[in-house]
């Protein structure tokens, strides 16, 4: 399968090279003007032409529109381009390397695009979910201090319930005690 890509690729390389002229590497590989497929069909005709100068030239020229979809967050786009961008670049690797072609800034931006969501509709999901997940953050935050606030008051309403309780039972005693001392004194006075 990947012989037969290469061979496809490497097909449309020269027919795409027939029909372009003297295009610069940056005409061929500008993304708002070429499909993933024929950026591919480029690189596979630069890397054939076993030009390391033009092959990092293109290297760096898609690297270039990948960071501009990348700034756009055109995700849908930018995820189809790095696709067809990454498989090249795996199949091409030791090619690559033969002509020393360092592709780990490509790599990295692979990356960023395998985190990106996978549509505008994602995104949106997802922060809604972020949303949801602080609201019901907050809201719970709520709910716990209105709840300590509540508990608060009620251990603060059960103290003086317990200090009315106790003074009440306090002046009980002291109202049972005057009234002893006034049945005593009473009964001293009767027994003279």
């Amino acid at each position: 399968m990947k012989k037969l890509f290469a061979l496809a690729a490497f097909a449309a390389a020269m027919i795409f090279s027939a029909c372009t002229g003297n295009k610069t590497v940056e005409e061929d590989l500008d993304f708002e003007k070429a499909t993933p497929e024929a950026v591919v069909s480029a690189l596979a005709e630069k890397l054939q032409a076993g030009d390391a100068t033009t092959i990092t030239t293109a290297i760096e020229a898609v690297q270039t529109q990948l960071n501009k979809l990348l700034e756009n967050a055109d995700v849908e786009k930018v995820t189809a381009y790095a696709t067809q961008i990454k498989a090249f670049i795996d199949e091409n690797a030791e090619t690559l390397k033969s002509f020393n072609i360092d592709v780990t800034p490509l790599t990295n931006l692979f990356d960023q695009v395998k985190a990106l969501p996978a549509s505008a509709e994602d995104a949106a999901t997802d922060a809604l979910e972020s949303a949801q997940e602080e609201a019901e953050g907050v809201v719970n935050d709520a709910v716990d201090a209105v709840q300590g606030a509540v508990d608060d008051a009620v251990d603060a309403g059960q103290k003086a319930v317990n200090d009315a309780v106790d003074a009440g039972k306090a002046a009980v005693e002291e109202g049972k005690a005057k009234t002893n001392e006034a049945i005593q004194n009473a009964a001293d006075k009767l027994k003279l």
